[in-house]
């Protein structure tokens, strides 16, 4: 009897893991993460090329065909995403690297029948992959 009454006692004194176990105080997202987050609405990924690809014009030249069967006026963003967790200088090393590589991108969508102004070239870092992104919207 004893013993069932230190369990009674022992467990009351217990609570149940919850948010205040883990995050107490969590950190709310300020309205420069939002609105990040929210440039990116309703742009799909349509290729990743991986650094060190050299022939891509043929997979790329069959995504930019279906993506214009589905809306002719297509917008095409390529994209050099530098790693995540890289120091500001490897990064800029990387973008600089891959830069190269995302212009050839660039002129194959253009070769493939888009217009110049319907493909953007552009950079982004702290990203979960090192790739060049063909982003559509």
């Amino acid at each position: 009897m004893r013993i069932s009454f230190l369990l009674v006692f022992a467990l009351a004194a217990c609570s149940l893991p919850g948010q205040q176990n883990f995050a107490p105080a969590p950190v709310a997202p300020d309205a420069a993460s939002i609105a990040a987050a929210g440039a990116f609405a309703g742009r799909v990924p349509l290729v990743t090329i991986a650094p060190g690809t050299k022939d891509f014009t043929g997979p790329l030249a069959q995504a930019v065909a279906a993506a214009r069967a589905i809306k002719p006026d297509v917008m095409f963003d390529v994209e050099v995403a530098a790693p995540d967790g890289a120091s500001p200088a490897i990064g800029a090393k990387f973008l600089t690297y891959m830069s190269g590589t995302a212009e050839a991108v660039r002129d194959a969508i253009i070769a493939d029948g888009v217009a110049p102004d319907h493909v953007l070239l552009t950079a982004a870092t702290a990203t979960p992959a090192p790739d060049i992104l063909v982003l559509v919207k």
